[in-house]
């Protein structure tokens, strides 16, 4: 099978996982957060990271990044921490607050995409499985 074959099967499958998982999740969560601001919390529970971090990962410039990050601050989700040799630069970190949010947000979204699964047979949940499997070990491969 060639890259291209493979790029163009990607490209139609992304619009219909966004459609059929990602947006009812993020429906879900629009009234109290959107998924920058979820994207933005994840990002910073794995580690704390500059705004040029967060910029880069979230794909928005530092200019865009500041209302979302000053959003988190002031709901107590983050705070702004100075690096200890070089006071210049600032690390996001997530607060107990936004652990608990993202725990929350992990739960509900289980429960959302479960409620999605059960029309599913069991046949159909194993292919699902290992395809998500496959797909997740061979997209950690890329860079």
């Amino acid at each position: 099978m060639s890259h291209h074959k493979t790029a163009e099967m990607l490209f139609h499958l992304m619009p219909l996982l966004d459609r059929k998982f990602i947006r009812p999740v993020a429906h879900h969560f629009k009234p109290q957060l959107t998924p920058i601001y979820l994207h933005a919390l994840s990002i910073v529970r794995e580690k704390k990271a500059t705004m040029t971090e967060l910029s880069n990962e979230i794909l928005l410039s530092k200019q865009q990044m500041t209302p979302i990050i000053d959003k988190l601050v002031t709901e107590g989700f983050v705070q702004r921490e100075y690096d200890a040799i070089d006071r210049r630069i600032i690390r996001i970190s997530i607060t107990s607050s936004g652990l608990q949010l993202c725990e929350h947000a992990k739960e509900q979204t289980i429960k959302i995409l479960q409620h999605k699964l059960e029309c599913l047979n069991e046949k159909d949940l194993i292919s699902l499985n290992n395809v998500i499997n496959e797909l997740s070990r061979i997209a950690h491969k890329m860079p």
